[in-house]
């Protein structure tokens, strides 16, 4: 996103409302691959929001941690899946050697024992095919090093992966419409989910409506309904058969350092503000 519009749109979220108060840069991509990004986050500071990074880290060097911490960035979320060159590779997808695999991992260690004010936060995925011995490792490697750490079963994006079972027992709503965070996308669009990867559930275009506009337009109107009633069928959403209305959600998170496991689940994957609770399902 260019940086004069990325500032535009900030004025205008800000101008419109005072619900957000947190900007996290995440998404369907790489957040480090965008060379203006130490910029952005600048501008986001100086706007008064709350600064949150997710990233899988293969870009972050200790002059740029520091420059971001000097900034102001308040956590940094690392997806780190493995603790050897080949869990990683298996479970990234892709073909890290040995070389690569403890250079990334030992910039991040040396991050992590970096006086600093920025949080280190690290995820770990359980894919198909990794082991208890290195799920064991990572977390007695990172535990002490991070401020947080968590072990989740990965979520299937929609339709796009079938990594969880999608209950036939689902909640009325996963909370989105009600509490969820606008989701921008690079091109100024906003996107119902982060978990629609494909654009099913835009919603609008901020760089030539209000939020006003976007939030009282019939496809928001339709999405906000059927979460209300709990009610999909014939819908044509991607919400119909999507993991996150599961009602038992008791399995989803393995691990956390700090967090109790059923009230962690019931929030943002940055923030960690309440997206929804057992109450929302009869009250929103």
């Amino acid at each position: 996103m260019p940086t004069e519009l990325f500032s535009k749109l900030l004025d205008h979220i800000k101008e419109a409302t005072d619900q957000y108060e947190a900007i996290t840069f995440a998404g369907m991509g790489e957040p480090l691959l965008d060379p203006g990004f130490p910029e952005k986050a600048r501008i986001s500071r100086s706007k008064g929001f709350r600064t949150l990074l997710l990233t899988n880290g293969s870009r972050l060097t200790i002059d740029l941690f520091r420059q971001l911490d000097k900034i102001g960035m308040e956590s940094i979320r690392v997806s780190f899946y493995g603790m050897r060159p080949e869990s990683y590779s298996h479970a990234h997808g892709v073909n890290h050697n040995a070389e690569e695999f403890e250079r990334l991992k030992g910039t991040l260690s040396e991050i992590c024992a970096l006086p600093r004010r920025t949080k280190m936060l690290f995820t770990f995925n359980v894919v198909e095919g990794g082991t208890e011995e290195d799920l064991r490792n990572w977390i007695r490697y990172w535990e002490p090093r991070a401020d947080l750490i968590e072990v989740w079963h990965p979520h299937n994006w929609v339709y796009g992966r079938a990594l969880r079972a999608v209950s036939p027992k689902k909640r009325k709503t996963c909370g989105r419409p009600f509490r969820g965070p606008l989701q921008v996308q690079v091109d100024g669009t906003v996107n119902m989910c982060c978990f629609d990867f494909n654009g099913d559930l835009t919603l609008g275009d901020l760089k030539s409506q209000s939020l006003d506009e976007i939030f009282k337009g019939d496809f928001f109107l339709k999405i906000y309904d059927c979460h209300l009633k709990g009610n999909f069928e014939n819908s044509g959403l991607i919400c119909r058969n999507c993991d996150q209305r599961n009602e038992d959600k008791s399995d989803v998170l393995i691990y956390n350092s700090k967090f109790d496991k059923g009230e962690r689940v019931e929030m943002t994957s940055s923030t960690y503000a309440l997206l929804t609770n057992r109450g929302c399902n009869e009250d929103v």
